[in-house]
């Protein structure tokens, strides 16, 4: 890293920190909720935390946490399963372009902003009250190299043109019961991602373990790609990492894993995330019925889906 990335980036940090100074004189409990569709988007600060969720209209109790910041350490990924989502760099470890698919609290596009500042950032979300939250609550400045487009994450990619590439994408899309959007899960959501996908680039989805779809979602994403690993998270997430670029094993990966770790001086321990992955044979022995399982695809959604509430 150069002299003048660690100054940018020692500058980007304060910035970072004055934007969430305010926060830290609040008193804990909600400091932010609006009604958005069929849910509330609530922040509540805990502490040191802060936390957005979205809630359930119908079923208060109900609640699906999407992002988690730490005031003392705003650039450290709270949640396992959003450093595992870093693991893209292990095959781009100086991206041009990444897209995401879902915003939250815009966690891990801060944190990508921050130690890439080469790198531009295009994220689509649906929900704009979840982007009000994120840039007054988690630290989130948007400007040329971090944007963030109101429409549906398929659509966003789909209506870029063949020669926009991506370095890495990633998707993070649940409702606040766990739904996952049956669009996003398909084959054909997938053969998008290719088509804008760079020659070596790798695509990155966010699963939960408990969906009763889980084995046909991470079957239909390893119909799209010729390596796929996996880094399961407890009994909660886990995160798929599909690409057609030549096959890594998983020696190298934590090798790289740990050259990026070296190189950022992450807060959150990605070598550690790198150890949790699974592929080949490996892969095989947690997901034993993958082969078995049915490839999703647009117009074919399996009975039940539409009907799927986890929490």
């Amino acid at each position: 890293m150069t002299d003048q990335h660690q100054n940018w980036q020692a500058i980007n940090l304060s910035a970072i920190q004055q934007r969430l100074a305010a926060l830290k004189q609040q008193p804990d409990g909600v400091i932010f909720c609006k009604e958005s569709g069929v849910h509330y988007v609530a922040v509540r600060k805990d502490k040191s935390q802060i936390k957005l969720s979205l809630v359930e209209k119908v079923n208060l109790h109900t609640d699906l946490l999407q992002s988690v910041l730490d005031l003392n350490n705003p650039l450290h990924l709270v949640a396992e399963y959003t450093q595992a989502m870093l693991l893209g760099l292990v095959w781009q470890n100086q991206p041009q372009r990444i897209y995401i698919a879902g915003f939250g609290g815009g966690m891990i596009p801060l944190v990508l902003h921050h130690y890439l500042p080469e790198t531009f950032i295009e994220c689509a979300d649906v929900d704009p009250i979840a982007i009000e939250a994120a840039t007054q609550c988690f630290g989130v400045k948007l400007d040329e190299r971090l944007t963030v487009t109101i429409q549906d994450g398929r659509e966003y990619l789909e209506r870029q043109s063949l020669d926009v590439k991506y370095d890495i994408i990633m998707t993070d899309v649940f409702f606040g019961n766990g739904y996952f959007p049956h669009r996003l899960a398909t084959q054909e959501f997938y053969q998008a991602c290719k088509q804008h996908l760079s020659s070596e680039g790798v695509v990155l989805v966010n699963l939960l373990q408990r969906d009763e779809f889980y084995v046909e979602k991470l079957k239909t994403f390893q119909s799209e790609f010729s390596q796929v690993c996996l880094c399961p998270w407890k009994d909660i997430n886990s995160v798929a990492i599909g690409t057609n670029a030549p096959i890594l094993e998983k020696s190298e990966i934590i090798a790289r894993a740990k050259s990026l770790q070296d190189c950022h001086q992450f807060s959150f321990p990605l070598t550690e995330r790198s150890l949790n992955v699974k592929l080949g044979l490996e892969l095989v022995n947690v997901m034993p019925n993958l082969n078995q399982a049915k490839i999703l695809t647009d117009d074919e959604p399996p009975v039940g889906y539409f009907d799927c509430w986890l929490f």
